[in-house]
């Protein structure tokens, strides 16, 4: 399609974004336009890549929807990486965002509001007639042979209409509906709490950064994950705590350089969540690209959003690798001996000696002990010890898990919070 003009504009611009391609049109400039230009059963990417590569110029409506939307920006870079006019067009007195502003800031604007509005909109009708290889409006008319005779009277031309007020004039009928909007898809993805990613992933980009502390992420760790429906992270600090613990057991040592790791695990997650999730949530959008809006939010709400009960199983599942851990210390304390006298090896031990049951009897040299000869039999009760490295770790889980589950519930009460009803006046 040769010679036509893109129109780049976010979802929920729709409105405003028809009817600039209505004015655009009524000066003969043919305009490009999504969903309206897609035709059914093409990838849309693949057809907005081809409109954008096969324009003669490219408009980009620059709003608030604009600021925040990712895919107005790939167009936008798309049509500069293409070395293609580009002609920004603003409703209302708004700056770019960081990402659209490196290609827009060199630009000359055209403003659609106040009081040149409308020769703002007439000076870009003609510059996109020009460069779509159409006659100038102003271009005088070709004269008249003068041996021929003067033609009948034709009926006045009609008078230009004025630009219309993109504000009120009604969309164009023949567009279908539009996709969903970034930011819904987006929210549809990241469920409860969306709109403090969304403020968050803005930051970051305004900061060039991949690091944004996330206090959820932080303190519940795995179950923050979970509740996040992000399997391979929670797969990966399974295995990493499971380790964790198997060295703690191991010696104190061990125990001591596990603990350090497991901080600063803890620190990473809570640094680094915000940035994991926005890569998993934007897979989860790209998933969707050229489905249908009932589609695309079904299956973003099935694939995203949060999940409690994941909350629950991962709980459930770390109390019990807890119980089995504690219930193996208790039933091995009395068959343990140290595996060698190394100090690095302190705390660790082996289950190569027999077990003493409540009721074995041992007999005792007690000459050593008391300064007498012979030896005595005597029933001795064992009971299971449990070092006080392998005490304190359990604390320390039991104590995470506490605090992580208190997290989870203050995040369901601000999210129950933002979704209740206000009340009736």
């Amino acid at each position: 399609m040769a010679g036509h003009v893109f129109i780049s504009h976010g979802s929920e611009n729709r409105d405003e974004a028809n009817d600039l391609v209505a004015f655009i049109e009524s000066h003969g400039v043919k305009a490009w336009i999504a969903p309206r230009d897609v035709r059914p059963g093409i990838d849309y990417s693949e057809a907005l890549q081809a409109a954008i590569e096969g324009c003669a110029a490219f408009v980009v409506l620059v709003t608030e929807m604009a600021n925040k939307s990712p895919y107005v920006r790939a167009e936008t870079e798309m049509a500069f990486s293409n070395s293609k006019p580009i002609f920004p067009v603003r409703l209302a007195d708004i700056s770019p965002a960081p990402g659209l502003a490196f290609f827009l800031k060199i630009r000359h604007w055209t403003d659609a509001y106040g009081k040149e509005r409308d020769a703002s909109l007439d000076r870009l009708a003609l510059e996109l007639r020009t460069l779509s290889g159409l006659v100038p409006a102003e271009a005088p008319p070709p004269a008249e042979p003068a041996p021929a005779p003067p033609p009948p009277p034709a009926p006045e031309p009609a008078a230009a209409a004025p630009p219309p007020d993109l504000a009120k004039a009604p969309p164009a009928p023949s567009a279908p509906p539009a996709a969903p909007a970034d930011a819904e898809r987006l929210a549809a993805a990241i469920g409860p709490n969306a709109s403090w990613y969304l403020e968050r992933w803005r930051e970051m980009d305004g900061r060039k950064s991949q690091i944004q502390w996330n206090w959820p992420a932080c303190l519940a760790n795995i179950l923050w994950f979970a509740y996040r429906k992000m399997w391979v992270p929670v797969a990966a600090l399974a295995v990493f705590i499971i380790l964790l613990n198997v060295l703690g057991l191991l010696s104190r040592p061990l125990g001591i350089a596990a603990a350090f790791l497991s901080v600063a695990a803890t620190f990473a997650t809570g640094a680094l969540g915000t940035s994991f999730y926005r890569r998993h949530v934007g897979k989860l959008v790209a998933g969707t690209a050229g489905l249908d809006r009932e589609a695309a939010m079904a299956q973003l709400k099935a694939r995203g959003g949060a999940s409690p009960k994941a909350v629950l199983i991962v709980a459930a599942v770390a109390l019990a690798a807890t119980a089995a851990a504690i219930a193996f210390v208790l039933l091995r304390g009395g068959n343990i001996r140290p595996v060698s006298g190394d100090p690095f090896f302190e705390g660790a031990t082996s289950g190569d000696e027999p077990a003493l049951g409540n009721d074995s009897s041992t007999t005792v040299d007690r000459s050593t002990a008391f300064g007498t000869t012979g030896t005595e039999t005597n029933v001795v009760t064992q009971q299971p010890v449990i070092d006080e490295a392998t005490a304190n770790r359990l604390d320390e889980l039991r104590n995470q898990l506490d605090e992580s589950m208190s997290l989870l519930e203050q995040e369901q009460q601000q999210q129950q919070t933002q979704q209740a009803p206000p009340p009736d006046e």
